[in-house]
């Protein structure tokens, strides 16, 4: 199950489209765990987020809380985790990138799962190696992303 909560005031967004990109990106990754919540928030939830569980007093893109399979009962085991990312900032690097903003939103979300399946991006390898396999899926949904 996929679930999608959003604060107000951060407009339209297809809640469908959002099951979608994240259902593609599961399926291609071949998860065992299917069960996400995303939360559609703004700059100033997501740095409050940031700031209480990393420790980072900054809005930020995309953070993601992934949930260890050992910690969950038997009513949880689908459950991944959750990603919390900011519209308003996927907004604003779309336009200054000169992309559709879905396009951008859909990057988020995919970079947001590839966190709860276990890809890093605090050394430069591994940052690289997440970016590769980020695009490579976006490029697999681009048709969602821009429809």
């Amino acid at each position: 199950m996929i679930e999608v909560r959003s604060a107000k005031g951060l407009g339209k967004i297809s809640v469908r489209w959002i099951k979608k990109v994240i259902s593609r990106t599961l399926e291609s990754e071949k998860a065992k765990r299917r069960s996400v919540t995303v939360l559609l928030t703004n700059d100033q939830e997501i740095r409050r987020l940031n700031k209480r569980y990393l420790r980072h007093d900054r809005a930020t893109d995309v953070i993601s809380f992934w949930l260890e399979e050992n910690s969950l009962t038997r009513t949880e085991a689908d459950y991944l985790g959750d990603v919390a990312l900011s519209v308003e900032m996927a907004g604003r690097t779309a336009k200054r990138m000169g992309i559709p903003f879905r396009e951008e939103l859909a990057r988020y979300l995919v970079h947001g799962v590839l966190h709860l399946l276990g890809y890093q991006d605090e050394n430069p390898r591994d940052k690289k190696v997440m970016e590769e396999r980020q695009e490579r899926l976006l490029c697999l949904i681009a048709p969602f992303s821009k429809a």
